[in-house]
């Protein structure tokens, strides 16, 4: 939660930051689902070109409704809200993985398998992540499972239909979770099946009717981006796809192990703080078998980061699986050999995990780059944050305004915010065009980083041109320069 809190304060939580503390303050407002920063990632703006709207529906990418239950802590307590729900959530799931660990295993084996969560990467990084809607997988994956080897039925349904709530494709988690009751929980079968049946109906329904009503995000972007390379059509849909895809086998087989080097490294990573089990158990490979294979079949950078948030979807099955697993096989614990070894493995996950300082979280103590060295100072970082906040009250609170990723989650918080350097101009709900009436840009932000990181040299280059492109055109002027940091107003009023 202090590492959350410094993000916050230091201007390094980003975008997503935004997005949802926007998307949450406008359902409070009465706008469920309303965000303009959502639109300038929608498939209209992004790969057709069009301009950001004001009304845009974020139902159209993610359909977050359960993470929409948070906007009156939004209201209450503000941007503290999406870190303060982020901890808790990722928190209580070890508390009850830890309640059924101690359950089923002996008290210091519960307690490893438990610090295993804790220390794990695929725990840290989205703890430390800008907040995203699948905080809530691991809590309701742990509660279903313990559900269906309890037998208690309320209790999978009570957790389960949130967990569709969670996103439009939380129903695949949804699924492992049934395919292993149906496989290797005898009593719970028919339950198992149910489970199946309902999150395929929930995942094809979304996906295929509710979603596209709404934008072409899922196929011209989500779509293409995930499976581009085994599919050459994607606007025909999830189920289209899938077809597609079942059509090359072969290719399939292919994408599932390449690159070699990453997949191994994937899985290493995600089972090494568990001594490796998960490789060995049929009951890790049942609970993680879709999102595990949608992961393995996706491209680009994000598939297999262990880091990222996406692997919240392996978390319940990785460790519920090993927890079984070590149920089954009690005298493995009694070896001598295991205790140390298991030490030495989450001492390695840890360290690996925070030496790769995931998601810039830890920059105050871990620096960018070690060759060439790039660090930025806590009190370099205090004093951008004392110069954003100067150039951010300049802003009336509901006005309209464009700017950067590091400014955006201080001015979320309003009807109209747009990213830079994407334009200075959004669609009103009639869809007439208009200008922001501020643009707050920190160009000096990036110039640390400029020597070595290709992106944020773009970034800080292509926030320069702008600048300047505003004011010479006369629409804007500059009413504050301080540290690197510009604001504009524009010159004339909307008409």
């Amino acid at each position: 939660m202090l590492v959350q809190i410094w993000r916050l304060e230091s201007l390094t939580a980003t975008y997503d930051q935004a997005l949802f503390l926007q998307e949450l303050w406008s359902t409070a407002q009465g706008r469920p689902f309303e965000s303009s920063l959502s639109s300038v990632l929608s498939g209209a703006v992004a790969v057709h070109g069009d301009l950001p709207r004001i009304d845009y529906l974020h139902l159209g990418q993610h359909a977050n409704a359960l993470t929409l239950l948070a906007a009156p802590l939004v209201v209450w307590i503000g941007p503290w809200a999406l870190p303060l729900l982020q901890v808790t959530l990722l928190t209580a799931a070890g508390l009850v993985f830890w309640r059924v660990a101690s359950r089923y295993l002996n008290q210091a084996l519960a307690l490893r398998l438990t610090c295993a969560y804790y220390l794990s990467g695929a725990v840290i990084g989205p703890m430390l992540e800008n907040f995203h809607d699948l905080i809530w997988l691991p809590l309701l994956g742990f509660l279903v499972i313990e559900g269906l080897l309890e037998r208690r039925w309320w209790q999978v349904a009570c957790a389960a239909l949130p967990l569709l709530l969670v996103r439009e494709d939380s129903g695949l988690v949804l699924f492992s979770l049934g395919l292993w009751a149906v496989v290797r929980r005898p009593g719970a079968r028919w339950v198992g099946a149910a489970l199946m049946l309902l999150s395929l109906v929930w995942v094809v329904v979304m996906t295929t009717a509710i979603q596209p009503s709404f934008d072409s995000s899922l196929s011209d972007r989500f779509l293409q981006e995930k499976f581009g390379h085994l599919v050459d059509d994607v606007s025909g849909g999830t189920v289209q796809v899938v077809l597609a895809m079942l059509r090359r086998p072969g290719a399939l087989l292919a994408a599932l192990v390449s690159p070699p080097g990453t997949t191994l490294g994937f899985l290493l990573a995600l089972s090494l703080p568990l001594l490796l089990v998960p490789l060995v158990s049929i009951d890790v490979a049942l609970l993680v078998s879709a999102p595990l294979l949608v992961a393995l079949l996706s491209q680009g950078r994000t598939a297999l980061a262990v880091n990222l948030r996406y692997v919240l979807a392996l978390v319940p099955g990785l460790y519920m699986g090993s927890l079984l697993w070590w149920k089954a096989h009690p005298g493995f614990w009694q070896q001598r050999w295991v205790r140390p070894a298991w030490t030495g493995a989450l001492s390695l996950a840890l360290t690996l995990a925070l030496v790769g300082n995931p998601h810039r979280s830890l920059s105050a103590i871990v620096p960018d780059s070690f060759v060439p060295w790039v660090h930025v100072s806590p009190a370099q970082m205090l004093s951008r944050r004392a110069a954003a906040l100067k150039a951010v009250a300049l802003v009336p609170p509901q006005a309209s305004v464009a700017a950067d990723t590091p400014l955006l989650p201080l001015l979320a918080r309003r009807e109209v915010a747009i990213r830079l350097p994407n334009g200075v101009q959004y669609r009103d709900r009639d869809g007439a065009t208009f200008s922001v009436d501020w643009v707050v840009a920190y160009p000096g932000y990036y110039t640390p980083m400029v020597p070595v990181f290709r992106e944020e040299a773009e970034m800080q280059r292509l926030l320069l041109d702008q600048l300047a492109s505003l004011q010479a055109s006369g629409e804007y002027r500059q009413v504050h320069q301080d540290r690197g940091l510009v604001v504009l107003r524009r010159a004339q009023a909307q008409p």
